[in-house]
């Protein structure tokens, strides 16, 4: 389980978890190669994807027009405009065929997520990269005319279902009481996140219980 040994306030405001998940992304669009984002988690595209993280296109859309990177996105649906329609559970792809995979926020959305995780692993070369975010403590979210919400994930889910990968590293995301706060109306709204934040970090038996009770995991797997 992956936790940093930085300070109080280098992991209040600029928290673990996103350490981890930028670093992570920077080193996979550093490396270069054929990239392939399932489900386009990543929101750096506007013209691939549903939504846009203003912050992450900022930070790493120049990789868009890197020569050696070839970033491409799949998504089940055509709607938002994917680079190619796939169905995560039988990727068209033929084995060994990409360096890298990002597969954010889509697998409590899959109903067969072993099988999903099969399709990453088979079309990813060996001593690639996947980077996988997967939630735990976290509110119900389908969405009525698109997808579905069938499950949640614990680290030892998560070990169990890479065990044969040769590396797997686990961040979790967010503590136990800003995990409870965004099931709240206002959970994400103003000082809130940042105050249980506070509390969270700077109590270290809340931060050993924040390992196993926390909203989700980051995942970056090398096969």
């Amino acid at each position: 389980m992956h936790r940093s040994s930085r300070g109080f306030f280098a992991r209040v405001f600029m928290p673990e978890w996103d350490s981890f998940f930028e670093s992570s992304i920077e080193s996979v669009f550093r490396a270069g190669g054929r990239l392939l984002d399932i489900g386009g988690g990543l929101r750096i595209d506007g013209t691939r994807g549903s939504r846009v993280n203003p912050r992450f296109r900022k930070k790493f859309s120049r990789y868009l027009t890197d020569p050696t990177v070839d970033y491409r996105v799949t998504d089940y649906t055509g709607k938002y405009s994917p680079d190619y329609v796939e169905d995560i559970h039988a990727l068209s792809f033929p084995d060994a065929s990409f360096d890298a995979v990002f597969c954010i926020a889509v697998l409590e959305h899959v109903y067969d997520p072993k099988r999903g995780i099969g399709e990453i692993l088979r079309v990813l070369k060996p001593g690639g990269k996947a980077l996988v975010y997967v939630p735990f403590v976290y509110r119900y979210h389908a969405h009525a005319q698109d997808y579905r919400d069938y499950y949640r994930f614990t680290c030892d889910g998560i070990a169990y279902l890479f065990r044969d990968q040769s590396s797997v590293k686990i961040c979790p995301v967010r503590g136990i009481f800003e995990t409870l706060l965004l099931f709240l109306p206002f959970g994400r709204r103003g000082l809130f996140p940042l105050l249980v934040r506070m509390l969270d970090e700077g109590l270290p038996v809340l931060r050993r219980i924040s390992q196993k009770q926390t909203s989700g995991y980051f995942v970056m797997v090398v096969k």
